[in-house]
């Protein structure tokens, strides 16, 4: 066949013209893209960013249909997030079956022009929605460390087939979907934080209450008794005690501030209070006497227990003596029956570390443990080595930790119970709430003496919410029929693990 004959100038002038077309069409398509792409960027809320993202590829692809494939956190499944005519979630499919399958775990975009004669094509979804999939183009969401997050797809292309340009524009649109789906991923854990941070501050306005309204009537109660005593020896002791209670309800009345938005008149802050309280501790002496003596004392011993730094005393440890000697503690009765508690501890394993922080970090996650398992439950203590380390595991068969509170278990003051739900319980007593100051704790021993801490925890089926109660004993449960189905429920493993000598 004779090449075209372009030395005509009317062909000439046509192949120009077309030339010019094509060009000027490519520019308008990059411009769209260009504003598609401030479109998907600018959008932060996760579930409008997908609707954003369908309905813009659609119109830049000149497609039918546009689908968007995200890999789940065990990085098991690709999960249909936005796929027309479908809610969040109603699919899912293994990382490695369909088109989208293929495309993620090979990193590369392909068209494929005949759904129904390639072998990689999953009917499921057309069978499932009635939609007719004829041709598919379908791109790789790779982010900034090269790791694939999913796909983008676009289906049936309104004229004629998906072709090399079309796979180019598809490309750079990628790189804006994932720069947004990184960014609203981000700005979501940021939400669940602030969400926590609320809850915190609601639940510690709700602690504060009581204990201070009960401080407050004391103080009243001895100062009356001081006064019809004629004993003015304690009286400035119990003046300084009064301005300080006043000063914490003070910050109770700014926290509920915090709480209902309401403005607040002046800033005052912590460490004031913390000054105050330690004056207050330099302030007594061992000649306190009289009938107010011990309650004087109380206040003292509980305040130097609070801010009293202990010196530290790096020493070796039989950690299977050391275990033993805390399982055999007596457990104040609480009126309840204690979960079972197993104990698999390899003797002979000795560690290094401070016997009083050793204490703390245990006995922490021991009574997490109970307080988190119902009556007739079971909790199994473990210490074995594992290479150079040795590793203390407390297993419970519990009611498990809801993934919002995992995101957030050892950031401290974080209430395991919903605050409408809240009441003041004992130590050890199942459910009894707190503001995790026990694991936040164990978190700073753990990056000041360098042992590692960490956890899984799988929420029990059967109360998936935080706002779910548990009745705190399994035989009273009315999901399950025996023992076995609560301990197969739910739980949760904490470990710690310490370099072995």
């Amino acid at each position: 066949m004779k090449p075209a004959d372009t030395s005509h100038p009317k062909r000439r002038r046509s192949i120009r013209r077309k030339d010019e077309r094509l060009l000027r069409n490519q520019i308008n398509r990059y411009n769209q893209l260009f504003h598609i792409g401030q479109l998907i960027t600018s959008e932060m809320g996760f579930d409008h960013l997908f609707e954003v993202i369908v309905e813009q590829t659609k119109e830049v692809m000149a497609s039918e249909r546009c689908s968007v494939f995200l890999i789940d956190e065990p990085e098991l499944n690709l999960t249909a997030f936005v796929s027309t005519d479908l809610k969040r979630n109603e699919i899912v499919l293994p990382k490695t079956a369909g088109v989208a399958g293929w495309v993620f775990n090979n990193k590369i975009p392909l068209i494929v022009s005949d759904a129904y004669t390639d072998s990689r094509f999953y009917q499921g979804i057309d069978e499932k929605t009635g939609f007719k999939t004829r041709n598919i183009l379908c791109v790789p969401l790779v982010n900034r460390e090269n790791k694939c997050i999913g796909t983008l797809q676009a289906l049936n292309k309104i004229s004629g087939d998906f072709i090399q340009d079309d796979k180019e524009i598809m490309l750079h649109l990628a790189n804006y979907v994932t720069i947004a789906l990184e960014n609203s991923n981000l700005y979501e854990k940021l939400k669940a934080s602030d969400k926590a941070k609320q809850k915190v501050i609601n639940h510690l306005s709700h602690e504060l209450k009581t204990p201070l309204a009960i401080i407050g009537s004391m103080f009243k109660l001895i100062e009356k008794k001081i006064m019809a005593a004629n004993d003015r020896s304690l009286e400035k002791i119990v003046a300084r005690g009064k301005r300080n209670v006043n000063r914490l309800t003070q910050l109770q009345e700014k926290v509920d501030d915090i709480i209902m938005e309401r403005p607040i008149v002046e800033k005052t802050g912590i460490l004031d209070i913390i000054e105050d309280a330690v004056s207050l501790v330099e302030e007594l002496d061992d000649n306190t006497a009289g009938q107010y003596a011990d309650v004087i004392k109380s206040i003292k011993d509980r305040i130097v227990s609070i801010f009293k730094v202990e010196e530290i005393r790096i020493e070796p440890i039989r950690l299977d003596d050391f275990l033993i000697k805390i399982l055999n503690r007596k457990l104040p009765s609480n009126n309840r029956t204690y979960p079972e508690i197993i104990s698999q501890i390899e003797k002979g394993l000795t560690i290094s570390m401070d016997s009083g922080v050793l204490e703390k970090v245990l006995v922490g996650l021991l009574k997490n443990a109970i307080e988190n398992t119902p009556d007739e439950g079971r909790i199994t203590i473990s210490a074995q080595p594992i290479e150079n380390q040795i590793c203390v595991e407390i297993q419970d068969d519990g009611i498990g930790i809801t993934e919002e509170h995992q995101k957030n278990i050892f950031g401290g003051f974080l209430p395991t119970q919903h605050t409408e739900w809240y009441a003041s319980k004992n130590h050890y007593d199942f459910n009894a709430g707190g503001v995790g100051l026990d694991l936040l704790r164990i978190k700073m021993f753990s990056e000041r003496y360098d042992f590692g801490v960490a956890f899984e925890s799988t929420r029990c089926q059967y109360i998936p919410l935080d706002t779910d109660l548990c009745p705190g004993k399994i035989s009273d449960c009315e999901h399950i029929n025996n023992r076995s189905g609560c301990l197969e429920s739910g739980g949760s493993v904490f470990s710690v693990t310490f370099p072995r000598i």
